[in-house]
């Protein structure tokens, strides 16, 4: 299953369903589109990197302006972000650089356990919530 065309509104049972795996990894991007410059170089290395993804992975690209209501009070200190969730558990979080080597070497690096992670902006925990997938469903 490709996941590149996920979105936490219309797709909420399917991420829920892949996340309540034990083998399964979310992988995110929080960005803005509409007005960062490396966001815009960013998103269509990151939609091919999603489009190759195995079955148990998810990855989203989640717009600060359109997915203000899901994102809740989190705003990244710099975009884009990324956060990579393993098993529930947030285990690296990073601000990218302009490149798509910088976001491939991300998103690779996400066994790095020496790394700081920071604050858990808690995407995980919001998209395996049962009533957030039964309220989502279309």
């Amino acid at each position: 299953m490709s996941t590149s065309s996920l979105d936490p509104w219309s797709d909420a049972v399917t991420i829920s369903n892949i996340l309540f795996k034990t083998t399964s990894k979310l992988m995110v991007v929080i960005g803005a589109e509409a007005w960062c410059e490396k966001c815009q170089l960013l998103k269509p290395a990151f939609d091919e990197l999603a489009y190759q993804a195995p079955p148990h992975v998810v990855m989203l690209w989640l717009d600060l302006e359109e997915h203000v209501e899901f994102l809740g009070d989190y705003i990244p200190e710099t975009l884009p972000e990324l956060c990579i969730y393993q098993r529930g558990v947030l285990v690296r979080k990073v601000t990218l650089n302009d490149t798509e080597q910088s976001l491939h070497e991300a998103l690779t690096g996400a066994h790095d356990a020496k790394s700081p992670v920071g604050e858990d902006p808690g995407i995980f925990a919001r998209l395996v919530r049962q009533d957030w997938a039964q309220s989502s469903a279309r």
